[in-house]
């Protein structure tokens, strides 16, 4: 493995962490709601950091986005579908719970985000050694995301024993689609980062360092993702009369929020720098490696909390072995690039 490659791959992982641990800081900000947390999220995570940073590295944005317009309105409009998706994710999880909503939602993001650059790019590497490594590993990646679903169900059931929770059929149907639809719309970002590749082009031409053009996207795509989560935490607000939440310790639990949304926004820059290190394969394969640390590092830091604390042998052994899946896919994915 060459020197960019092996850096790329260093960023993609680093991007992995911080996604599967951004939402530790919303644990210390008692008394408020889901929306206070994600309103605070969103505005520092989609709008305030991405600017920011491409304004710091990308020169004369202005005129590069009148330039390549039709780029920019394909990134927007990948950028609003990831938006719609992020919010069905967290109703999905609502519904279905984490321990079956996770692996299907999960399982659909890596997939088809893994997938759709190839096949876009040209469908015929799939049959080649290298395609079918690739498909190996989706398929490894995929059986360790089901055993970590199946130790979170039977984490819950033991928690749960005394008052065990049902799922009526019609609230299963309506979650199921719900989290269909979660796993088809999430890997969007994705596609803003393949799609906006002649944004990232014009950039480097303009004077741009390659490592730091992906910045160009994510200013535009966040902030058409920030529109639909901003409109569902107002439409919360009001149902819920939630806005009083943040008189709570204004001032520490809006800096515990905004923590949050600068860890994630470094996974998403992280992934497009090592995305671009990588090449060709930054897209398909860097988007396996990134979920799949995500949820490996998600699930220790849950460890670290104590939401494992309690569970049986029974729940654990799953829970150990799709650690190792998820360990041995990424090993089968590094290994193509």
């Amino acid at each position: 493995m060459d020197t960019n490659l092996f850096t790329g791959l260093s960023l993609i992982i680093f991007a992995g962490i911080c996604s599967g641990t951004f939402a530790i800081p919303f644990k210390l900000n008692q008394g408020w709601k889901w929306e206070n947390n994600w309103f605070i999220w969103s505005f520092i995570a989609l709008i305030v950091t991405p600017w920011i940073v491409a304004w710091l590295t990308i020169p004369d944005m202005g005129s590069l986005y009148a330039k390549e317009s039709y780029s920019t309105a394909i990134v927007a409009f990948f950028g609003l579908i990831w938006g719609i998706g992020s919010i069905l994710f967290g109703k999905g999880i609502d519904y279905l719970g984490i321990s079956l909503s996770l692996p299907i939602m999960q399982g659909l993001i890596n997939t088809v985000g893994t997938l759709t650059p190839i096949l876009l790019r040209n469908p015929a590497e799939l049959i080649t050694p290298s395609g079918i490594q690739i498909m190996t590993g989706i398929v490894i990646l995929l059986i360790g995301i089901i055993l970590f679903a199946i130790a979170g169900k039977r984490k819950e059931q033991v928690q749960n024993k005394t008052q065990q929770e049902t799922i009526s059929k019609s609230r299963f149907g309506k979650g199921l689609i719900i989290c269909l639809l979660a796993g088809v719309f999430g890997p969007m970002i994705n596609f803003a980062f393949v799609y906006g590749k002649p944004l990232q082009d014009r950039a480097v031409e303009m004077g741009a360092e390659p490592v730091y053009a992906g910045n160009i996207i994510w200013s535009i795509a966040l902030t058409a993702g920030f529109l639909i989560n901003a409109a569902e935490c107002i439409r919360l607000f009001f149902r819920n009369n939630s806005w009083n939440n943040y008189t709570l310790n204004p001032s520490r639990s809006i800096v515990w929020a905004a923590i949050a949304g600068i860890i994630w926004y470094l996974s998403i820059m992280l992934y497009g720098m090592g995305g671009n290190q990588m090449g060709s394969s930054g897209a398909s394969i860097g988007w396996a490696v990134m979920q799949s640390v995500a949820i490996i590092a998600g699930n220790i830091a849950g460890i670290c909390a104590g939401e494992w604390r309690g569970a049986t042998r029974h729940a654990r052994s799953p829970m150990i072995a799709g650690l190792f899946f998820l360990i041995a896919g990424i090993i089968i994915l590094s290994v193509v690039i």
